[in-house]
């Protein structure tokens, strides 16, 4: 009785692995979501989200390597939440850094005084 049910355990896990199909296109997309990151510095406002993501995905592609899909698709999709947290603290940051210039150049008009550049730009891609 304990080899039927050792043999059908076995049976179940080798199914369970098979059905997972190869997360490819989860490892495309937590590439693509770190490469959006590191466009905008995401790596010097945000480093640990950053590294956490690059690890992930670099961990995911391992997996796949060893054709542990399961494994490989819970690491994609983690390394792209990962990469999309820390590519949003940057855009964050920056969108700030671009308030504090324009709230700087409105207290300076509001007081008199010239303002501190030219010409504002506000580029949040």
């Amino acid at each position: 009785m304990y080899r039927i049910t050792a043999v059908a355990g076995a049976a179940l896990l080798a199914a369970a692995c098979a059905s997972t199909p190869n997360p490819e296109g989860e490892v495309d997309k937590a590439d693509l979501a770190l490469r959006k990151a590191e466009e905008v510095n995401a790596a010097e406002v945000a480093p640990l989200d950053a590294r956490i993501a690059r690890e992930k995905l670099e961990k995911a592609k391992l997996e796949m390597k060893s054709e542990d899909y399961a494994s490989a698709k819970r690491l994609a999709e983690e390394a792209e939440v990962d990469a999309l947290v820390a590519e949003a603290k940057a855009r964050a940051t920056r969108a700030e850094d671009e308030v504090k210039k324009l709230q700087a150049e409105v207290d300076a008009l509001q007081r008199g005084a010239a303002p501190t550049t030219t010409t504002t730009e506000i580029i949040v891609k």
